[in-house]
């Protein structure tokens, strides 16, 4: 662009400025395609994110009241069965494709178990005990999808940021500077070809007086 407004217009020149202004549009219309597609995932997975916060807390709310009510009862009891069922959960981290943005995401698993997974006798401990046990796995379950998600929306926001920018700057600097320059070049160009019409007519005048 630069060596373009240091020449001399010319029609090359023109013509290749009037491609890349509708090439440089052209990717205009995807980037904001790109970023639309992006601000409506965004958007669906806060709606999801805020509707699981809630469920959360509600289940927090549910577990906690039930496992002071079974300390109660059996304090030691609800330590010693907290204590084997201590575990490690391991987490997948997996990349998805939206428009080309790669966007991370935590594998969900089901962390509540069943009383074979927990290899335990259905009479051998209390009923409430275990139902408090799958109440926290449940809220664990509902942690590693809230923060898959948060992760999901850190990344989609920080394109729809930088797609943003581009926009502004192709919209509002290099399209306008383009424009601007077509313009000015087909000026001169109009400019050149009135007076070269007006050198002929002139010639062809002068010929015309010299044959008479």
């Amino acid at each position: 662009m630069a060596l373009l407004e240091k020449s001399a217009p010319t029609r090359e020149q023109f013509l290749a400025l009037r491609r890349r202004y509708d090439v440089i549009g052209k990717g205009l219309d995807l980037l904001k395609s790109k970023r639309e597609a992006l601000m409506k995932e965004f958007f669906g997975i806060v709606d999801e994110s805020i509707r699981m916060r809630d469920e959360l807390n509600s289940l927090l709310v549910k577990a906690q009241r039930d496992l002071e009510r079974a300390r109660a009862i059996d304090a030691g009891a609800v330590a010693s069965f907290a204590h084997a069922a201590k575990r490690s959960v391991p987490l997948d981290i997996k990349a998805r494709s939206i428009w080309g943005v790669f966007v991370p995401e935590i594998e969900e698993s089901a962390l509540t178990r069943s009383l074979e997974a927990r290899d335990l006798s259905p009479i051998g401990e209390r009923a409430d005990v275990i139902e408090v046990a799958k109440e926290f796995e449940g809220a664990c379950e509902l942690i590693i999808k809230i923060a898959s998600r948060e992760i999901r929306l850190t990344r989609i926001g920080e394109v729809i940021r930088s797609d943003s920018r581009k926009i502004n700057a192709i919209t509002e600097v290099i399209l306008p500077s383009i424009k601007g320059r077509i313009k000015y070049i087909e000026r001169v160009l109009e400019e050149r070809e009135r007076e070269e019409v007006y050198r002929l007519k002139r010639n062809k005048a002068k010929r015309q007086a010299e044959e008479a």
